[in-house]
């Protein structure tokens, strides 16, 4: 079934919120979400306040929740392809709720250190990578596949709504309760999670597979079924390029936000929240212009919009009006961009790969535009220091830009 079959399809079905089993798999996420959120500013709060941590070991725990991306998202891909996604979702959940609770106890014990949280970090890190693969191949076992767009517009609307509340729930619920006991909000939010997950009714199939093979042909599979495939190919080595790139902004913006434009911490935390703003109109808007202009071309045009938008960040004056109004611009066409363009990449990758393999190929695509995030971060670290802040980041936009202009010229895409 092409693209446009699905999107005209998708007109025909009476919408997800009728679908109870989809409405619980949204609303246990989107609490999960807004848990880990939380979590994301506890953790290094909980080191910083507790174990007066120093920058090296910030760098460490830093470093622990994104390790797992490297060490088990192929073996994640492989096992969400040989059991059915749903325990392992529910699983991951219960996981991840036991595991974080070791830190409030830890805590009261006085028995929590720097190890004990990297450790925490990465054992949380291994059931969020588990998660997020078998979330995406579970996907099309529960709703029809031309409502998958609508879907995942929905749910990347919940985890930009989680993006924008979550941090300043966090911050509330530290101040409030301390951070070891706001991670208990995250522990709860999974616990709910895997509830809601557990009241799902529709029947789920359990992969099929043509005889015995070991991991490593099975991750061989994943890969050579990604790698072969024109459109695969082009979305996933794209996607990697802009989170290189991106991964530089991330790092050289608080720099030059703080240091150049002479904004506050509070002045720069609402320009990066405006892109959770904009993310958010994205995902509502998705699935329009998916039917306008076809999926391929609302992903090459997302991905366009997002890259060109980086370019505003340079040319912002200063710290007056005009200069957070460029600020937010950039940030705001920037999450909106993005949004499209994964709500659309994701849905054509639902659609069009057979389902004992989507867990390997989903698990591929975020092995591979992960692994280079690190690099980003050197990347932009180096391109300050020798050009200064604000041509760091002229420079890294013009690099999206230019990659942008391949994407759009794609064949491969457009034709999607």
């Amino acid at each position: 079934m092409s693209s446009s079959d699905l999107l005209t399809k998708a007109e025909e079905v009476p919408g997800l919120w009728r679908n109870r089993d989809f409405r619980r798999l949204w609303g246990g996420q989107t609490v999960s979400l807004l848990g880990s959120r939380v979590t994301e500013l506890a953790l290094p709060l909980t080191a910083i306040v507790l174990l007066d941590a120093s920058p090296a070991q910030l760098g460490l725990l830093n470093a622990a929740q994104y390790l797992p991306v490297l060490c088990v998202t192929l073996l994640a891909g492989v096992i969400a392809d040989r059991a059915r996604r749903r325990p392992l979702l529910i699983g991951a959940n219960l996981g991840r709720a036991a595991v974080l609770t070791l830190v409030p106890l830890l805590a009261w014990t006085q028995g929590l250190s720097i190890g004990a949280l990297c450790v925490i970090a990465f054992l949380t890190g291994v059931l969020t990578a588990q998660f997020d693969v078998a979330y995406q191949a579970y996907l099309p076992a529960l709703v029809p596949k031309e409502q998958l767009v609508e879907g995942n517009s929905k749910l990347q609307a919940s985890r930009s709504v989680a993006e924008t509340a979550g941090q300043g729930l966090g911050g509330a619920l530290i101040q409030w309760l301390t951070a070891p006991v706001a991670i208990l909000v995250d522990c709860l939010g999974y616990l709910v999670a895997a509830a809601a997950l557990l009241r799902i009714r529709t029947p789920e199939v359990r992969p099929v597979r043509a005889g015995r093979t070991s991991v490593r042909k099975d991750v061989a599979e994943g890969l050579r079924v990604t790698l072969r495939s024109r459109l695969l190919r082009v979305i996933m080595f794209h996607a990697s390029w802009y989170n290189l790139l991106w991964d530089v902004v991330l790092v050289v913006f608080p720099l030059y936000g703080i240091r150049v434009l002479g904004l506050g911490p509070a002045g720069l935390g609402g320009v990066v929240a405006a892109g959770s703003i904009g993310a958010l109109g994205g995902s509502l808007a998705a699935g329009r212009l998916g039917a306008r202009l076809g999926v391929g071309r609302a992903m090459v045009s997302g991905m366009a919009v997002a890259s060109a938008a980086t370019l505003l960040l340079p040319l912002a004056p200063g710290p007056g009006a005009t200069g957070i109004a460029v600020l937010v611009a950039g940030y705001v066409l920037n999450g909106f961009g993005i949004a499209v363009f994964n709500i659309h990449s994701i849905t054509l990758r639902q659609a069009t790969v057979p389902g004992h393999l989507i867990g390997r190929v989903s698990a591929t695509f975020r092995f591979v535009t992960w692994a280079v995030i690190p690099a980003g971060g050197l990347l932009g670290g180096l391109l300050a220091t020798v050009f200064g802040p604000r041509t760091a980041l002229l420079v890294t936009g013009v690099g999206l830009g230019v990659g942008a202009v391949a994407f759009v010229l794609s064949r491969t895409a457009k034709q999607s």
